[in-house]
Formats: structure tokens, C-alpha cells, sequence
């Protein structure tokens, strides 16, 4: 999803992009074959290449966390970030930055606010998972490579997350907030993330860890509200309690009961503007374009 859109945005800009993938396709943008649990890479992928873009990794929320799918959610991440620094490392290359991605789940899920990139980290499986992502991604600077890492809120995007989840519930009138409905919910417009990663890419003197996240979070009662009013759906049903939801979802449920506070005070120091501050401006822009 961010991929798509990112590549989009950087194409417009005149930018020449190719992907990584498992199954390359001929298409309008570039493929190379990639498998990061066997470690093979295509030899011409990273020929002319001057940034990578590192956003792989299996869907946080995709799946219910079996022990089986936990193991795929952190492999998935680590093998693909070692193979990208074993290519680096051994394989001549153009290189000269590296974005990797993670994630705000690294504070855990009641982060003291407002929760800057030097907070404590928590130690919870999301946060683990983040934590052993980043020292992955932090070898590459190593090389003599610029560095710098994006921890991801919830993006807000019509092609998927939590804007489609919640928009399936509003069709049949079925949207409710989660908990109590207060937790304040660290959100960005895909196209404010996409340009955060651009605008790392563009400022040779940026590296290290950058929040990506909006400067006002809303409820999860006022993002699900807003979304069923973009719809012109009605909002009404009582919040699904806690209980129930770990009942429904089972060990994800803390996650999407996370009350987040985080600051983005760091990217917007670097010159950053950010086209979307209001959760509900963000929300109709994207399902009433």
C-alpha cells in the first residue's frame, strides 16, 4: 500500500523507481526477484540505485498471532534487511541512503506522553519485533550508507489499514469505536508519510529515528466516527468492549487498545510540512476523492 503510493509520488516527481519482489512482473515500473528467506537477490537489482526504500515485512494485523505467524511477522523483517546488508556490503553499488521502516508500536501501548523518538522502548512482542528491525537496519550505516528509520502510526489510506477495515463495518451500519473509545490513536495520510520518506531522501544531512505521524491524534471514537460520517453512514452502536475484542482478536488486542500519544516534533524541526493535521480533513480527502 505505501509502496504503491510512494512510487506513484516519486515517479510525478521524475524519479526513476523499481521494486523488490518475489514474483516480478513486467509493468511500468522496474522488477527484480528477491527472496529474502533463501537470500537471494537479483544481481542487476541495485545496478544505478542511489536509495532504498525498506518497507517489507508480513502484515502486523493480517493474520491472528500464532505463535507460527509471529515467527513470519519478525523473519519477514529481519531476513529481508539482512540480505539488503549483505548485498550492500559485498556487491559494488551506488548506494547513498537507506530508509528502513518501523513502527510507534516500539513504546509499547501507554507510552508516557507526548512520546518523542528518545522514549524508553517497550518489551512486548510488537515492540521487540521493532526493536530487532531498527539494529538490523542501523548495520547499514556501518557501510558508510546514511541511515535513517520511520516509525509508522496508523496510516490512513483508502486502498487498505484502518480506513478500509472500518469502512467494511460502516457499509452494513456496523462501526463502533473499540474500548472505551478514548484512546488517542497516532494517525497519518498516506501521502504525508510518502513525503516523509521523500523529504529524507532529498536532505543529505537527515538520518537516525523520525516519527511518522500527524501533530494531532485523534480518539479512536473520532477517527471511526469520522469515517462512517464520510461514508454518510450513521454512527450509533456502543463501543466494542475490551473483553470481547480480545475474545474476537485474541493476543492482538492491546495493539488496537494502544492509547499513543507521539510527537512528531522531530521531522517537523527539519523543515517538514505536513498537508494533513486534521483527522477529519484527512479522512474525506481520501473517500471523497
Amino acid at each position: 500500500m505505501l509502496g504503491s503510493n510512494l512510487t506513484k509520488i516519486l515517479k510525478n516527481q521524475g524519479h526513476q523507481v523499481s521494486w523488490l519482489s518475489r514474483n516480478p512482473k513486467t509493468g511500468d515500473v522496474p522488477q527484480f526477484f528477491w527472496n529474502p528467506q533463501t537470500q537471494e537477490i537479483d544481481p542487476n537489482a541495485l545496478q544505478e540505485i542511489d536509495t532504498i526504500i525498506h518497507l517489507a515485512g508480513a502484515g502486523v494485523a493480517d493474520k491472528r498471532w500464532t505463535d507460527s505467524y509471529k515467527d513470519l511477522i519478525l523473519q519477514s523483517r529481519i531476513e529481508g534487511t539482512q540480505l539488503l546488508f549483505n548485498t550492500l556490503k559485498n556487491k559494488p553499488n551506488k548506494v547513498q541512503t537507506f530508509i528502513g521502516a518501523s513502527a510507534v508500536g516500539i513504546y509499547g501501548t501507554h507510552p508516557v506522553a507526548p512520546t518523542n523518538e528518545d522514549a524508553p522502548l517497550a518489551n512486548n512482542f510488537l515492540a521487540e519485533v521493532c526493536k530487532q528491525w531498527e539494529n538490523e537496519t542501523q548495520k547499514i550505516a556501518s557501510l558508510g550508507i546514511r541511515t535513517a528509520i520511520v516509525r509508522i502510526g496508523i496510516v490512513l489510506s483508502q486502498e487498505g489499514g484502518f480506513i478500509k477495515e472500518i469502512g467494511q463495518l460502516a457499509k452494513y451500519w456496523l462501526a463502533a469505536p473499540l474500548g472505551n473509545g478514548n484512546m488517542l490513536t497516532p494517525w497519518i495520510h498516506i501521502n504525508d508519510l510518502s513525503n516523509i520518506f521523500i523529504h529524507l531522501m532529498q536532505h543529505p544531512n537527515l538520518s537516525g529515528v523520525f516519527n511518522g505521524v500527524a501533530p494531532n491524534p485523534a480518539t479512536n471514537k473520532e477517527l471511526t466516527k469520522a469515517i462512517c460520517l464520510a461514508m454518510h453512514k450513521p454512527f450509533f452502536l456502543p463501543p466494542v468492549p475490551a473483553f470481547a475484542l480480545k475474545i474476537i482478536v485474541g493476543e492482538i488486542a492491546p495493539m488496537l487498545l494502544s492509547n499513543q500519544d507521539i510527537s512528531c516534533k522531530k521531522i517537523l524541526q527539519t523543515g517538514f510540512h505536513f498537508q494533513f493535521t486534521n483527522h477529519k480533513l484527512a479522512i474525506q480527502n481520501l473517500l471523497q476523492a
